[in-house]
């Protein structure tokens, strides 16, 4: 008799499900909205974001003091300041893997034993 009871709830949550519109084959849809919803809120506050600097570069154009003429001037030349990036790749391609990997196992050994020396000590 007890099987019967599973079933009839397997039945009628089946039932409940179809009401609802809820399918088992959901969570492809629901993939894809998660996708499209965070793209949208990403660029809708990338946008807002852009929006503000604007604002405020151009409230710094718009009133002129002495603080705001300096800050702005250093915004400009922050902005058109080239970068010479090759440097950059030139270091990240002599990085020696295993240097880098024995150097963050001891650090965390280091945090290790500090952190279970001061358990023990509390104690």
């Amino acid at each position: 008799m007890g099987n019967y009871n599973t079933q009839y709830q397997s039945y009628y949550n089946n039932l409940a499900r179809k009401q609802r519109g809820v399918s088992k084959f959901s969570n492809d849809n629901n993939t894809q909205s998660r996708i499209t919803n965070f793209c949208i809120k990403r660029l809708t506050r990338e946008l807002i974001g852009v929006l503000a600097l604007f604002i405020f570069v151009l409230f710094l154009k718009v009133v002129v003091t002495p603080k705001t003429k300096y800050v702005y001037d250093y915004s400009k030349e922050a902005i058109n300041q080239q970068y010479n990036y090759s440097l950059l790749l030139g270091k990240a391609k002599g990085v020696n893997v295993k240097d880098v990997e024995a150097s963050t196992v001891s650090f965390i050994e280091k945090i290790k034993s500090t952190i279970s020396n001061n358990s023990t000590s509390f104690q």
